[in-house]
């Protein structure tokens, strides 16, 4: 029953997107149009002789001509594109790209810096209200991937769109250490139980080490509806820029949970609680990940965005492997062509017990390019 829901919604999100493709667009010279039959009805006054009038009439027909088409909203080109983020459209303006490099690295509490990846994303205006998206994207060393391509395009112009986008990824799987909190001189390695550590009082805790290894791969078609309402023009609520994933296939490695159990220190003879981490598998259901966060711009040139998903596998909101991934990102932009900024991400603010919602990060660095008409 889930998978025919699934396939439902896929149909309908096509539906929505032909419709969005194919919205009806009107024409800036319309009005000029009806004004120059006017004058064209009054062909005998230009007969009079005043020269200088026909050739303005004559110019005004020619820049009539000449303007663009007009959609809902606001028709921006390359020279009058905002330097202001939230005052940009969602979807770009015909014939403008925007290509995306980032550089990411692995800053967890364990293992900072060991692990990277190169990511590039572009998009393409086809329409003023319909974009072509895709791209490549990777982190710890290639054993996390995404690669993917679709459409986004608008339901309400610049206020909320659907997003549509085929995808081949696998997921990064952890592998886990136990380490002594606090650290102490004479921990010993990977420590079972809390008399392992050298401090009076320690406890254990199981945190990613650093090392990764490579999940299974998936398919699936990733559908949002990207949303923005501006409160003020500096303020904005953003929203289910991703809502779920209908997936292909099943895989057997595609994140991690968390199992505890209890054990006696055989040196206390005190029992204690033992939590490690197994891969966990992913069905060919649905997956749950809405999102939603606030854009802000003090100043024109700089953007701040915090925005946080909640990621269900199979849409099991009981198995508790859930996860909450917070993301924040500063962007400048010196002008209307070129971005950079920063991204921070906390991976998971709502750990198993034991750990701290900062342990794991990452962290990426991004440039991004606008070029076109």
């Amino acid at each position: 029953m889930l998978r025919l829901l699934s396939r439902g919604l896929l149909v309908a999100a096509l539906g929505l997107g032909y419709v969005a493709h194919h919205e009806h667009v009107a024409y800036a010279d319309d009005d000029d149009d009806e004004e120059s039959s006017d004058d064209d009805s009054g062909g005998d006054k230009k007969g009079d002789g005043d020269e200088g009038d026909g050739d303005g009439d004559e110019s005004e027909d020619e820049d009539a001509k000449d303007q663009p088409p007009i959609t809902a909203g606001g028709l921006f080109t390359m020279r009058s594109y905002p330097v202001r983020e939230i005052s940009r459209p969602l979807t770009l303006t015909q014939n403008l790209t925007q290509a995306r490099i980032s550089l990411g690295t692995d800053i967890s509490a364990k293992g900072a810096f060991e692990t990277g990846g190169l990511s590039a994303e572009v998009i393409y205006g086809y329409s003023d209200n319909f974009n072509i998206i895709g791209g490549f994207t990777n982190a710890y060393n290639m054993r996390q991937f995404g690669i993917y391509g679709g459409f986004e395009g608008a339901l309400a112009y610049d206020l909320v769109d659907i997003r549509l986008a085929a995808n081949v990824h696998r997921n990064a799987i952890p592998r886990y250490s136990n380490f002594c909190t606090p650290v102490g001189t004479g921990d010993k390695m990977d420590p079972q139980f809390p008399s392992d550590c050298a401090m009076s009082g320690a406890s254990v805790i199981n945190l990613p080490n650093g090392d990764y290894s490579a999940g299974d791969t998936k398919v699936s078609i990733d559908l949002g509806f990207p949303f923005r309402y501006a409160i003020k023009p500096e303020i904005a609520i953003v929203a289910l820029q991703t809502l779920m994933s209908i997936d292909f296939n099943g895989v057997s490695n595609d994140h991690v949970v968390a199992k505890t159990e209890m054990v006696t220190d055989p040196v206390t003879m005190m029992p204690v609680t033992r939590t490690t981490y197994v891969s966990a598998p992913n069905s060919a259901k649905p997956d749950l990940n809405p999102s939603v966060g606030i854009a802000t711009n003090p100043v024109p040139p700089l953007s701040v965005v915090i925005f946080a998903q909640l990621r269900i596998p199979d849409f099991d909101t009981a198995a508790g492997a859930f996860q909450v991934p917070v993301t924040g990102r500063i962007e400048f932009s010196p002008n209307q062509k070129f971005d950079i900024g920063l991204e921070f991400t906390l991976l998971n603010v709502k750990p198993p017990e034991g750990q701290s919602p900062i342990d794991n990060r990452f962290l990426a660095l991004f440039v991004q390019s606008r070029f076109g008409k």
